[in-house]
């Protein structure tokens, strides 16, 4: 009698088993027969189906979220690790992204399941890839104005802010927003139709500049920029939002607090905001002189042109008393919560000076107002970095079946 293979069996019950393939082993299955491995990539059907099936599994078993970080120039795959107290080990390794993991990435844009990556070296490129397909990254060819950038002594091209969003009429209408905003000096803000693989220059009329170095977060297709205005040196900082369908930024955006140049301010989301139907944005405030950290969670989010904030901070912790030395986070830095554990982790340098230095999750615990204010702290070091100024990025993950030409 002959043995049955695998692929003899049936579709839909090769299907079946297929689904409960975890998304991190993919690559495995795909370089275990022909049939499957164009199952898994061309089928959107089945593609469909295997997502439906992770996300109800890792709900159910209530798994911690995924992040992509880039450390030490190089991107991987992670799993956020929200345990007991005691026992917690922030970043798991999850899986190797066969396609940068040969790649030097200084900086890197989560958006619906897509990466925008800038590479370190090769200015010329940028490099958009969605992991779950597994197949080439689409490298995109970079336009500078080198002579206008010199005019001004600003030919760093690392001076330029990127942004990854789509059209909300349509989720297959993708676009880069790429700008230096200097107004005293050199503005120029353009954008990249994936459509039309084209650029072309925005006019926009504003009176706020955003600050070079500022991180951007995508929710539901638009992207938040912490900004102030454009001709006062102690102005206040707010938000902008750039809603890429309109191709046009918001009016400004209150925050809960007064920030001024020297306070340290990153923006990141709730893990349910990630891919889900109430995106809320969660913000990271910290004094440059009384060195009080305080995270805040806004309310859900409908328009991208309005924003309120829960009355009640998040967590709040004194610095000072919790961490020996001065320290004060850099702006943008990378951060999560956990709402129902009331944990937060910040992932910065432990030096900022030095040939070697070691990548830190900070770890609070509590610290907010329903509780009875005291907040529990703790250091963990993630990896060790031969590079001083190579500032880490992490950034929430969800798969998607987003396809680019």
């Amino acid at each position: 009698m002959k043995k049955k293979k695998m692929s003899d069996l049936p579709r839909d019950m090769e299907e079946e088993v297929l689904c409960r393939i975890p998304l991190t082993c993919l690559g495995l299955v795909r370089s275990t027969c022909k049939r499957w491995n164009m199952l898994s990539r061309c089928d959107h059907l089945f593609a469909n189906k295997h997502l439906a099936h992770q996300a109800a599994t890792e709900a159910k078993k209530k798994k911690d979220p995924l992040v992509v970080t880039m450390m030490n120039y190089r991107v991987e795959l992670m799993r956020l690790n929200f345990s007991d107290e005691d026992e917690v080990v922030v970043l798991n390794p999850e899986a190797k992204l066969i396609g940068l993991d040969q790649i030097d990435v200084r900086d890197i844009f989560h958006c619906n399941g897509l990466l925008l990556c800038i590479p370190k070296e090769d200015h010329s490129r940028l490099l958009v890839w969605n992991p779950y397909w597994g197949r080439q990254p689409k490298w995109i060819e970079n336009t500078h104005n080198h002579h206008l950038l010199d005019k001004h002594g600003l030919g760093l091209l690392d001076r330029y802010t990127y942004g990854l969003g789509y059209n909300n009429s349509s989720t297959s209408s993708y676009k880069i927003l790429r700008f230096i905003d200097l107004p005293r000096h050199f503005v120029e803000f353009k954008i990249y139709d994936f459509n039309s693989d084209s650029w072309r220059i925005l006019d926009l009329d504003k009176n706020w500049c955003i600050n070079i170095g500022e991180h951007g977060l995508s929710l539901k297709g638009n992207t938040y920029w912490f900004a102030a205005d454009a001709m006062i040196n102690d102005a206040i900082s707010f938000l902008v939002c750039f809603d890429f369908s309109t191709e046009t930024f918001s009016p400004l955006l209150p925050l809960p607090f007064e920030a001024f140049p020297g306070d340290a301010l990153s923006l990141s989301s709730s893990s349910s905001s990630v891919g889900g139907e109430y995106p809320q944005l969660v913000v990271l405030f910290q004094s440059e002189h009384t060195l009080e950290m305080e995270i805040w969670i806004s309310n859900t989010i409908e328009q991208p042109n309005a924003l309120s904030w829960n009355t009640k901070v998040f967590l709040s912790a004194n610095i000072q008393q919790l961490i020996p030395h001065r320290w004060v986070f850099r702006r943008s830095v990378s951060f999560f919560i956990d709402q129902e554990k009331k944990i937060a982790v910040v992932f910065d340098k432990n030096a900022r000076r030095g040939t070697s230095t070691h990548e830190i999750a900070y770890i609070f615990f509590g610290g907010g107002l329903d509780d009875d204010g005291s907040c529990s702290f703790k250091q963990q070091v993630v990896k060790q970095s031969a590079y001083p100024f190579c500032y880490s990025h992490a950034c929430y993950y969800v798969p998607s079946l987003v396809q680019l030409s």
